[in-house]
């Protein structure tokens, strides 16, 4: 069975919302409510420090603009960017500039909890992982199945989850697998047709199932689309009746 979703960004309205006295504008794109993904485009104003914090369901976070320095050396992310963290995986602080402009991508709701909850440090996933690409450092590579496509990978396969970046030619024919445990395609620049519904960045689809979706057709200037695949950690975590899990629900819908 497959569960697909489709969101097209110039129809869901923006609002204003904070945390802990950060402030940003926000689209909620899908809100996990119904048990499926949740997906929410933030646009923070420039901060020099999100506080530390985690999600209970694994996550992408795909910047589109503006950047995001972490700590680490090697996290200073500059668009097009991928990060990934897998469920209970604490991950910041980090900053935020003029221009900032990320999807926030999850399988289903995974709450907000702040890394200053002592009580939430106990359920850490001390074996979890962060991973992290950005389109400058990666290489071309041509798609032998589609004329004049070119793609790169972000997160480089193997690493459990998947990212890719692929550039398409206009009307061209993009199939995909099935997406066992949820894929999102997102639209960064030109234009797609999902199942009928014709989208622009950053218009995207969630699927998953053990079937695979319509495939992509790109529009009449072509497509960019990045293309990013959870695993099976997609099925750990996530939302309970528990107090953390309460608290973490509360939390973000007090943000948003």
């Amino acid at each position: 069975m497959l569960r697909q979703y489709i969101v097209d960004a110039r129809r869901v309205p923006w609002k204003s919302g904070q945390t802990e006295g950060i402030t940003f504008r926000c689209q909620v794109f899908l809100s996990g409510a119904d048990g499926g993904p949740e997906a929410i485009r933030f646009r923070f104003d420039p901060c020099p420090r999100v506080y530390a914090h985690m999600h209970l369901t694994s996550q992408f976070q795909l910047l589109l603009d503006g950047f995001m320095d972490f700590p680490k050396s090697t996290m200073k992310l500059r668009p097009i960017a991928i990060h990934y963290a897998d469920h209970n995986l604490p991950y910041g602080p980090f900053s935020t500039g003029d221009g900032h402009d990320m999807l926030v991508l999850h399988p289903r709701a995974g709450g907000l909890v702040t890394m200053a909850d002592r009580a939430a440090r106990k359920q850490i996933n001390l074996a979890g992982r962060q991973l992290v690409g950005m389109d400058k450092d990666r290489q071309w590579f041509g798609v032998a199945a589609i004329e004049r496509a070119r793609c790169k990978f972000l997160i480089d396969p193997g690493a459990g989850p998947q990212a890719i970046m692929l550039q398409a030619p206009p009307n061209c024919t993009i199939p995909g697998p099935a997406p066992r445990f949820g894929r999102y395609e997102i639209v960064l620049d030109g234009s797609a047709e999902f199942d009928g519904q014709m989208l622009a960045a950053p218009g995207l689809r969630y699927a998953a199932g053990d079937e695979p979706p319509a495939p992509i057709r790109t529009g009449p200037q072509g497509a960019t689309l990045m293309l990013v695949a959870f695993d099976e950690d997609a099925l750990a975590g996530g939302l309970g009746e528990d107090p953390l899990s309460r608290a973490a629900a509360a939390a973000i819908e007090q943000a948003i």
